[in-house]
């Protein structure tokens, strides 16, 4: 296994959980119909953005040096690493879901559902479906397999790998910089920003929706501010510039006032996060914490936030490195994907009055929390993990990456673990 941060690790099973928190009470339970329904919807939003700037963050510790060093070489190995870290799981994922969705809608006698899910499933094995603005039979490619849906956010994540290894050779072979990560997480938030400004208005809508169609699911807005790559790479890019910023500091290429800045920034950040989810409940201040402004103002806190909770010193990553953590991280990958299979059977009606069945409700969560995460730990130990190993044999990706150096050519120490 690649070296990780090990705070790095916790937080991706947080975002995980973030999710199946999102999913489990909007989709399982009828908590869309409360006053949690803001609090709730944004579980969902945080969790993804939380996936996509860590992405950022673990890509550029683990593959940017050996990329500039060792260019051809370094970019077979990040292409290779990733394949087997990625496809295994999400092979099976998709064609499990396919498999039971055909045979759902042959069986309710749904012919054109079928068919749509026999066209699209090319672009599902290639992991591209959220790359393209398309809609076949009023239904959107991007979440056009049912079941299978959830995998829009592994197609994301491969669009972010197109994108990584250009920008990786362009920085060339260099000292980690705080300035450079600095304008590179600035940029980021003002491009982040300026695309939302862009989906939010009617004459880009109106075009999409006029030249590719819209479907009823999922309307071009939707679709442009939260599925597809072309806005979210810009929370990948913040990643890899708090990548920057950690390294830099860990090469004591940081002062103290510019760390006391970028750990006050983190507090903030979490403050924001934390406050967000009491907007719309106890307090209303829409253009800080409703609407589109929670995906411009996340991606401006997410960052500090992660920066300020992966400092090995600090309270944060002490907690985030205890063993359950730890272990949410490890197999957050199947989490991510088997909750969506085990939810469905535990589906509460709209109509029931949770105050009434209580103890009912009660017993399907913790039997949905059980299995989910019984059933997550297996695959990731059963099928994730060897077939990732087995892989990264046929591969010849065994060894271990090139870790980062400072300029003494002595490798860092103390914030990685094999």
């Amino acid at each position: 296994m690649r070296p990780t941060i090990l705070p790095l690790t916790s937080l991706r099973g947080i975002a995980a959980v973030l999710v199946v928190i999102n999913h489990a009470s909007l989709l399982m339970l009828p908590l869309g119909l409360t006053r949690a329904r803001p609090a709730l919807i944004k579980t969902g939003i945080l969790g993804m953005t939380i996936f996509f700037v860590l992405s950022g963050f673990v890509m550029y510790y683990n593959y940017a040096h050996r990329i500039t060093t060792e260019r051809r070489e370094g970019t077979l190995h990040f292409a290779a690493a990733r394949f087997a870290r990625l496809y295994p799981l999400l092979l099976a994922y998709v064609l499990l879901n396919f498999a039971l969705n055909v045979g759902r809608a042959l069986v309710r006698g749904h012919s054109t559902e079928a068919s749509i899910y026999v066209a699209t499933l090319p672009l599902y094995l290639l992991g591209i479906q959220s790359w393209l603005y398309a809609v076949i039979g009023n239904t959107n490619v991007t979440i056009s397999q049912a079941l299978g849906n959830p995998a829009w956010s592994v197609s994301t994540e491969l669009f972010f790998y197109m994108l990584f290894v250009p920008l990786i050779i362009m920085r060339k072979a260099s000292t980690p910089s705080i300035s450079r990560g600095i304008v590179i997480v600035i940029a980021s938030i003002t491009a982040r920003g300026l695309f939302l400004l862009a989906a939010g208005t009617s004459v880009l809508q109106h075009w999409i929706a006029m030249k590719f169609g819209e479907s009823p699911l999922l309307n071009v807005y939707e679709w442009l501010v939260y599925y597809c790559p072309y806005g979210r790479c810009f929370e990948f890019l913040a990643g890899i510039g708090i990548g920057e910023i950690w390294l830099a500091r860990r090469q004591n290429l940081c002062s103290p006032a510019l760390d006391f800045f970028g750990k006050t920034a983190g507090v903030c950040g979490l403050a924001y996060i934390g406050a967000s989810f009491v907007s719309e409940i106890g307090f209303s201040i829409p253009w800080l914490f409703e609407g589109a402004a929670m995906h411009f103002f996340y991606i401006i806190a997410v960052p500090p936030a992660i920066y300020l909770m992966s400092r090995e010193r600090g309270l944060g990553a002490k907690f985030l490195s205890l063993a359950p953590l730890l272990l949410l991280g490890e197999i957050s990958y199947s989490l991510y994907f088997v909750h969506t299979l085990v939810f469905p059977m535990f589906r509460v009606s709209p109509e029931t009055d949770i105050a009434q069945h209580l103890p009912s409700v009660a017993g399907r969560c913790a039997a949905f929390t059980a299995i989910t995460l019984s059933v997550s730990t297996l695959v990731y130990r059963l099928y994730e993990k060897p077939a990732r190993a087995a892989l990264s044999r046929v591969l010849g990706i065994g060894q271990r990456p090139i870790e980062p150096r400072p300029a003494s050519g002595k490798p860092l120490s103390g914030v990685v673990r094999p």
